[in-house]
């Protein structure tokens, strides 16, 4: 398993950023499993701890840039334990990781903020999820989408998306699915230069303070029903 999973990360072209990773999971299997696969990426250091107790100790002692945690460590804190982390250090980014997938957590997950990866062998989205959760954005698993799009987010209306241009909307759509600024430009035959203009206007149209905020207002309203 770990063999195909390595050859995955080959075929992936990211380029990943020099970061602390923090990954936070119980299954003792699965957590060394993956801390052997990320450690693997030269950019990445790796440490690791099975419950929330040490997670925290860790994430106050080592200041991860990034830190991967279970989703049932955080259920079982009833999503307190985000705020605790964040209290330990302070600009951490956060990915949920589980092998299941439910609405309701799965919406929580998105409004704190966190990207969320669906366990499914597919490290190259883990390593996407890294990079865009390091560099500032939501990552968005795709395996997630269609649950968020049967009617149980607020009319993007009500957010005023109605203020923003076509091409602002588009950005924010392709924002949304995890794609940084140099795939949106790709996919809307501009610049990155522009995305990143782009962005900033739906920042301020939206009266928000950065795109990370800009990628949950459009989780929560609705524009991933509309991919």
């Amino acid at each position: 398993m770990i063999q195909n999973v390595t050859e995955q990360i080959v075929d992936c072209q990211l380029k990943l950023p020099s970061a602390k990773v923090l990954i936070i999971k119980q299954d003792a299997f699965q957590r060394v499993g993956l801390c052997q696969i990320l450690a693997e990426q030269e950019s990445l250091t790796i440490s690791d701890c099975p419950d929330a107790f040490k997670g925290l100790r860790l994430a106050k002692q080592e200041q991860p840039d990034v830190i991967i945690l279970d989703l049932d460590i955080l259920v079982a804190s009833d999503f307190k334990l985000h705020e605790q982390l964040k209290a330990q250090s302070v600009n951490s980014k956060l990915i949920i990781s589980s092998n299941k997938i439910n609405r309701e957590n799965i919406l929580k997950v998105y409004s704190i903020a966190a990207s969320y990866y669906y366990e499914n062998g597919d490290i190259s989205k883990l390593l996407l999820a890294i990079t865009n959760t390091f560099e500032g954005s939501i990552y968005v698993d795709p395996e997630t989408s269609h649950l968020l799009s049967n009617n149980l987010l607020v009319s993007h209306d009500s957010l005023n998306f109605n203020s923003l241009a076509p091409k602002e909307l588009t950005a924010l759509r392709e924002l949304i699915t995890g794609k940084d600024y140099e795939e949106i430009a790709a996919s809307m035959a501009v610049s990155p230069h522009t995305v990143r203009n782009y962005i900033g206007k739906i920042v301020k149209k939206l009266g928000l303070k950065n795109r990370t905020q800009a990628v949950v207002a459009g989780v929560r309203g609705g524009l991933l029903a509309e991919l």
